[in-house]
């Protein structure tokens, strides 16, 4: 059944029985919604009374009265009248159809068939998707169908202001003009939203160096288009003075919109009419130093402004990676968590195979079959991509390619395998183009890449549009019309100015050559973006001389690009070195003098020792150099890395660090090749921190061997560096940390109980000096803190869950302490969660339910309510995805079944909003699949959302047992026996006999294998094979003996009394599988609450 569609401007949800026209919801019978549903699925067609009632009303001898009611109560609802019908008509002595336009939601499939897409490629290769594309527009649905509930949300917030974010190549330009914008621009809207017109532009391709107000021209010109054919909504106004009008006096204009569109679009009482705002590129604008950030401000304001009256809807398109400049705007911020952000993620693997698959069935096309696989080249395609969901410029620019080398209708596999697959197709294809061209052309690749190159303060690399004109010599011209003939560059027409730009940064990024020469030319690409900076300021001030350029590296740096002939110098910039370097001469020439004539006096005999002087100096200043830089990035900013669990960005900065690290190591060495001193206590320390990190990503990315070895190695060099300062803060925090992390691994990867512990003590024992060396510091009672829970896990680990309590009560009132006596003390109440979360935990083992349950709560609103002030915290998001987990699975087992599914829905929303961030975080990746393998047996929407088998496959690949457990589990209550098989063999062959009778050191595993023998017995028991039934039967009974001794968790007593139940029925032939499956059902909290 299709749960969702539009019917002309509602919106019908046929699951909650409501439709919905912007701000306006109404409610209509059950009955009335099957109508309605037949109705729409038979759209166009007459369907009889009598029809109606056997299919809504089937055995009941009712007659067609109750079918007149129902479409008198769906009339009332809609709004429709019998004599002028809208949406339903009444076919006098035959019956009713529906006449408005229905659009059903995922219907990609018919949008595609019934698709006549001919004569050029249905895939836009690097170009972004727009409206004339919006016909092969496919996999973006769900996202599509968020951004209009979001839309409609903002309207009725009277503010339709929207960021709309996501890395580079995640689709966010094609989204919003293929996608979101068409639905808008439709003849009638959609769900209340009627969009007159629209403009649209990308900040790449206009000049903002000059000035922010550029982009309010930009929006004034394109607005002059707006209109009908009767009359210009801004006839009589030029470019000019609209734009200055907009900056002084939005009202008068917004004035204006409202006066036109009361005249033309008038708006019924359910809807909104508007006119949309898209920028495009944000990041060019963010990253732009040379712009004030009060003129930043003034545009936003303006913005702002048009939205708040509820007759513009405002669109902003950024990278996410420029999140951080975003957010100390708080215009930008504003709406956060009321769905003025709309985060694009990678599609899933579905999504990719629409992606893929419809724009080919649309445009009548096949895919050549492998013959050794049998596979065709769309699904191998699809298995390549779904390896990279970020891929969509490469897989767009791939298919676009086989398309233009079809044979007939046929996209080949040879084809595929020679462009290098989807990865390499770009970078394959602009070298084969760079190499073909004659070698005088090749060397224009140097004079055109600082012209199409942004790079920003933060050293971070965005493109740019470039005027045709700015090119020399007729090598650099033909070498732009080679990369545009072979569609990796775009040419167009920009303000009357014919430009070109890369058609998508992935031509930057995935083209080796490129990347190699930004590393080479990055100094220079730094300097000449200061030098742009500082001659705009020198212009602004009427050349004053206080804004010359400072004498040392910064003229240095500037004057060197004098002769970098690939690197294009404005007049302007020319004349403010040659300024900035008369300036210098002048102040430096007698002293200049007077060290000449001394140099000459004395250069016979101390030229050797100047030089030794000069040489040691150099070594210091490079030491010093090092060891700052290496300071910050791997002190204070990777501590903020981490508390965000941003291991993507700690890894660059970890490499970079050892990069540091070597280099000052290697110039530290005397001339002439004497005896190199030790290194600096601070750069030996500093490595060893480079070192932690580097593990730390390493262990995020499941390769805890590598992880431990550098973890190893850093325990090293710390303890080293103790007996040398053994009260050393800094140093005892490190070597603490490092001391967990050791023992952590052996935890829970090695079940090396006895070295963990070992670890957990030293961790302990060097948190505690940092306690006598600081008394009162907070960091240091929290180190004390997260050792005592390190000990306490340990302990919980062994079933020692009395001491674990106490360990971890005593690691919550030092954190308590610490957030009680401190302004920020984030986290110290983020860890507090994690206590109470080990606490509650304990309590479960202990029977203690509803002590757990309490505790859980609590923990719960402590995360909400430092999670409010910063949403996007990694850490914050992965605990309370853990308490929402924990919560949920305890809820589930007391029977509070909308606690449970509050619970849930909150833990996937936030599971996906972490994976946005870093989607190759294997711990995000496992909670998501943990999340959702318990939205598979809640009656939740959301449950249509998850791919069993995608769960299944995942599951066992990224060996996750709990999840294969529940999505087992979940098939074989629904009777999917034959589906829940490959989940049964990957249990069967984990398992050993030893390993079953003997392996209870890890309590989490212990009770997922304990569920695992059972789910084994009740196949085997399916399938006849009633002899190995009841052997894993009797094994599940010998672990949950074993168990229940221990542990008073209701997995334990749940499974405890199913292996009663399971011998008695193997016992006990005749005795139906329903019964015994039934027995998984949740216990009731009456059962429960004995144990409390």
């Amino acid at each position: 059944m299709k749960q969702q569609f539009y019917l002309g401007q509602w919106r019908v949800d046929v699951s909650s029985n409501t439709l919905s026209q912007g701000k306006t919801k109404k409610s209509i019978e059950p009955k009335a919604m099957d109508v309605l549903l037949l109705l729409c699925q038979q759209k166009g067609l007459v369907v009889s009374a009598d029809e109606i009632v056997a299919q809504c009303w089937p055995n009941a001898p009712i007659g067609d009265n109750p079918v007149h009611k129902a479409i008198t109560n769906l009339r009332r609802a809609l709004g429709d009248k019998a004599a002028a019908p809208s949406y339903i008509e009444t076919i006098r002595k035959r019956g009713y159809r529906v006449v408005a336009e229905v659009q059903f939601i995922d219907d990609e499939q018919s949008k595609a068939v019934e698709g006549k897409w001919v004569d050029t490629s249905p895939f836009v290769g690097l170009s972004a998707f727009s409206s004339n594309e919006s016909q092969v527009f496919f996999g973006r649905d769900a996202l599509v169908r968020d951004l209009i509930s979001k839309a409609a949300e903002l309207f009725n917030r009277q503010r339709p202001f929207m960021l709309v974010l996501g890395p580079s190549g995640s689709g966010k330009s094609s989204l919003i003009h293929a996608g979101f914008l068409p639905k808008l621009l439709s003849k009638k809207g959609i769900n209340g939203i009627y969009a007159s017109d629209h403009l649209s532009f990308d900040l790449a391709d206009i000049n903002i160096d000059t000035s922010a107000f550029t982009i309010v021209e930009e929006i004034a010109i394109r607005m002059l288009d707006w209109g009908n054919n009767e009359t210009g909504l801004f006839d009589g106004f030029s470019a000019s003075i609209l734009a200055e009008k907009l900056l002084s006096s939005p009202q008068q204009i917004i004035d204006r919109v409202k006066s036109w569109l009361d005249v033309y679009e008038p708006n019924t009482t359910n809807s909104y009419s508007c006119f949309v705002i898209v920028i495009d590129r944000l990041e060019v604008f963010l990253a732009d130093t040379t712009i004030d950030e009060k003129d930043k401000r003034t545009i936003f304001t303006l913005l702002e402004a048009l939205s708040e009256s509820n007759l513009f809807l405002v669109v902003l398109i950024s990278r996410n990676d420029f999140y951080p400049q975003i957010s100390t705007f708080d215009i930008l911020m504003k709406n956060k968590g009321r769905g003025a952000h709309i985060d694009v993620s990678p599609p899933s693997v579905s999504e990719l195979g629409q992606v893929i698959k419809l724009p080919a069935i649309a445009a009548d096309l096949s895919w050549e079959k492998d013959e050794a696989t049998n596979a065709t080249l769309d699904d191998i395609i699809l298995g390549d991509a779904a390896l990279a969901p970020n891929c969509l410029p490469l897989l767009q620019y791939t298919l676009q390619e086989l398309y233009w080398q079809r044979e007939g209708k046929v996209l080949k596999n040879k084809t595929y395998q020679a462009l290098g697959k989807i990865d390499g197709a770009i970078g394959f294809k602009a070298e084969s183009t760079f190499i073909k061209m004659p070698h005088a052309v090749q060397n224009a690749l140097s004079s055109i890449l600082p012209l199409i190159i942004n790079l920003s303060g933060s050293n971070t690399i965005t493109s740019k549009t470039a005027p045709w004109e700015s090119l020399d010599n007729e090598n650099e011209r033909c070498f732009v019309e080679l990369m545009v003939e072979q569609r990796l560059f775009v040419s167009f027409l920009n303000q009357g100015r014919a430009c070109f730009k890369v058609a998508h940064e992935a031509v930057l990024s995935k083209w080796e050559r490129v990347q190699q020469w930004i590393m080479e030319h990055q100094s220079a690409l730094s300097a000449k973006a200061a030098l742009n900076q500082q001659t705009q300021l020198w212009i602004e001030n009427s050349f004053a001389e206080a804004y010359l350029i400072p004498a040392g590296k910064p003229l240095l740096d500037a004057s060197a690009l004098l002769t970098a002939n690939y690197i294009r110098l404005t007049n302007e910039e020319k004349k403010l070195i040659k300024h900035s370097q008369r300036k210098v001469r002048t102040r430096n020439l007698f002293k200049g003098l007077t060290a000449a004539l001394l140099a000459t006096l004395a250069v016979l005999s101390f030229a050797a020792m100047l030089h030794s002087q000069q040489s040691q100096a150099l070594a210091e200043r490079k030491r010093l150099e090092a060891e700052n830089l290496m300071g910050f990035m791997i002190g204070d900013f990777a501590d903020t890395l981490r508390r965000v669990k941003r291991m993507d960005l700690l890894e660059g900065v970890s490499q970079h660090a050892l990069k540091y690290v070597a280099e000052a190591q290697e110039n530290s060495a005397g001339w002439l090749n004497s005896t190199s001193p030790k290194p600096s206590f601070e750069l030996r320390f500093q490595h060893a921190l480079s070192l932690q990190a580097m593990a730390e990503v390493r262990f995020y990315r499941d390769d805890t061997e590598q992880a431990l070895m550098l973890y190893e190695e850093a325990d090293t060099r710390l303890l080293e560096l103790l007996e040398e300062a053994e009260q050393h803060f800094e140093l005892l925090k490190a070597a603490g940390a490092n001391a967990f992390w050791i023992g952590h691994i052996h935890n829970t990867h090695n079940n090396d109980f006895d070295s963990a512990q070992s670890y957990f003590e030293r961790y302990l024992k060097h948190s505690e000096t940092m306690l006598f060396v600081k008394p009162s510091d907070s960091t240091a009672k929290l180190e004390v803190a997260y050792a005592k829970s390190s000990l306490g896990s340990l302990a919980y680990d062994r079933y020692q869950f009395e001491q674990a309590s106490s360990l971890f009560k005593a690691s919550l009132a030092l954190k308590k302490e610490v957030s009680e006596g401190t302004e920020n003390s984030e986290d110290a109440k983020l860890y507090a969660t994690n206590s109470l979360s080990w606490i509650a935990s304990a309590n479960i083992h202990l029977g203690k339910y509803k002590d757990a349950y309490t505790i859980f709560s609590q923990a719960e609103t402590v995360l909400n309510e430092i999670g409010q002030s910063d949403s996007a915290n990694g850490s914050i998001i992965e605990n309370h995805v853990a308490i929402l987990i924990q919560k949920a699975n305890l809820e589930k087992f007391l029977g509070l079944k909308q606690a449970y599914e509050q619970s849930l829905s909150q833990a996937y929303a936030s599971i996906l909003r972490a994976l946005a961030q870093d989607p190759e975080n294997s711990a995000w990746q496992k909670d998501k699949a943990t999340v959702e393998s318990y939205l598979i047996q809640s009656e939740l929407p959301l449950k249509a959302s998850v791919d069993i088998d995608a769960l299944l496959s995942q599951s066992i690949s990224l060996d996750i047992p709990w999840v294969t457990n529940r999505v087992a589990e979940t098939l074989q209550m629904d009777g999917h026996w034959q589906k829940a098989k490959p989940s049964i063999d990957y249990f069967i062959t984990s398992f050993s006999d030893d390993g079953i009778s003997n392996d209870i050191t890890n309590l989490e595993n212990a009770i997922v294998t304990l569920k695992s023998l059972l789910l084994i017995h009740r196949q085997k028991n399916e399938s006849n094979d009633k002899q190995l039934a009841l052997t894993y039967c009797q094994k599940a009974a010998q672990r949950a003996n074993e168990l229940i001794r221990m542990s008073k968790h209701p997995d334990i007593i749940l499974a405890f009394n199913y292996t009663k139940r399971c011998r008695q029925i193997d016992e006990n032939p005749k005795m139906s599988v329903d019964k015994y499956i039934s027995q998984l059902t949740p216990i009731k909290y009456s059962q429960l609450q004995k144990g409390n």
